[in-house]
């Protein structure tokens, strides 16, 4: 298959990112892209356009919910989310989207985080400082004008700790540029860091090609328990 050089510039990929929830500037890359993997990303655009637009399509369900583990703890331990920021809980999948876009960057929008605890969550971030895997606050009710809080289906205390607990360990590794290399252990980006932290544990939260942010919002085992937007 022909390959295509995509070469992203620093400025054009700053201007866009600096547009998007938030996010700074980010370093010059140079990635090569197939044309399978070109149009991935133009249809995951679409998809987060799209899901932006019917952002309530994904919205807490509460005959979901009493299924789910997390659930059941939540009511247990009378749980308040959002409080003073904070958003869920261990090994919970955090998700915000964005309505930018530009068919010069390789990146099709949004950002993911898991949860560690009430005070922390785990991001990958190339476009701040410190880059890579790092701990940042959990007030994402707060930084973040729309969120997603993702439960696994199915997923219990074991499954949850070790998605936190995984995600925690990979602090300190760079960021993972070639958003198409979802394997690799040495460097993550956002949403791969959350795909497999519950990858490991028998959860594919992919549909293919790249983990984008709106894979995991739209994947079949996500249970949506919060939602602000």
């Amino acid at each position: 298959m022909k390959k295509v050089l995509k070469r992203v510039s620093f400025g054009v990929l700053c201007l866009f990112l600096a547009t998007f929830v938030g996010i700074g500037a980010v370093g010059a890359t140079d990635v090569e892209y197939t044309q399978e993997q070109l149009r991935d990303i133009e249809n995951a655009k679409q998809r987060t356009q799209e899901l932006l637009k019917n952002w309530d399509k994904y919205a807490p369900q509460e005959d979901k919910l009493k299924k789910e583990f997390k659930y059941k703890e939540m009511k247990k331990n009378n749980t308040v989310y959002a409080m003073a920021g904070s958003v869920g809980s261990y090994g919970d999948i955090l998700v915000t989207l964005s309505d930018s876009s530009n068919s010069s960057s390789a990146w099709a929008g949004g950002h993911a985080g898991v949860v560690y605890n009430q005070t922390t969550v785990i991001e990958s971030f190339g476009n701040r400082s410190p880059s890579g895997v790092q701990r940042w606050p959990n007030n994402w009710a707060t930084r973040y004008s729309n969120v997603k809080g993702l439960w696994v289906s199915g997923a219990e205390y074991a499954d949850y700790r070790y998605a936190a607990d995984y995600a925690n360990a990979q602090v300190g590794k760079s960021y993972n540029w070639n958003f198409f290399d979802i394997t690799t252990t040495s460097k993550f980006y956002c949403s791969q860091l959350a795909w497999r932290a519950w990858y490991n544990r028998g959860w594919n939260l992919n549909d293919g090609g790249a983990v984008w942010p709106v894979d995991l919002v739209e994947s079949p085992y996500t249970v949506v328990f919060y939602s602000k937007g």
